[in-house]
């Protein structure tokens, strides 16, 4: 009888502990979930407003999921930290990305990349910081790291 009463308390001890767990990094970011976008704008040196269209979307895309409106929604946010400056007479742009779980916790947080507008770039510092942002935090740390 006692040991069916510590396999109960086991069986039980499992399951709270397992409903009570944050979300993983892997079932996070898979591809096709829902994920809510948050841009935390620098006060002092924003990025323009035309260029976030471009941020939200392209990072959205590059992951395969699916933007929704409000975080309830989401299965994840995905935090960036974005600002933009004139550095010798030259617009630079800096990106930090970062996962969070429903609650608000960090599960990964990436390098900040940063670009320069240059005439190789057409003058874009934005696009060329999210195609950084693309394929060395996104492809290069967080997919590995997710295991995808």
């Amino acid at each position: 009888m006692n040991k069916i009463k510590l396999l109960f308390i086991v069986i039980l001890g499992f399951l709270g502990t397992h409903a009570l767990a944050q979300t993983t990094l892997s079932e996070a970011v898979a591809p096709g979930n829902k994920v809510f976008f948050q841009l935390v704008n620098d006060n002092d040196n924003p990025i323009p407003e035309d260029e976030i269209g471009d941020v939200t979307r392209e990072l959205v895309e590059a992951g395969s999921w699916t933007s929704v409106a409000t975080p309830e929604e989401a299965d994840f946010i995905l935090k960036v930290e974005a600002r933009k400056k004139m550095v010798f007479n030259s617009p630079r742009t800096w990106l930090t990305p970062s996962v969070l779980d429903k609650s608000g916790n960090e599960l990964w947080k990436g390098k900040t990349q940063q670009a320069d507008a240059t005439m190789f770039n057409g003058f874009r510092a934005t696009d060329t910081c999210i195609g950084k942002v693309i394929d060395k935090s996104f492809k290069g740390d967080l997919f590995k790291k997710a295991k995808r």
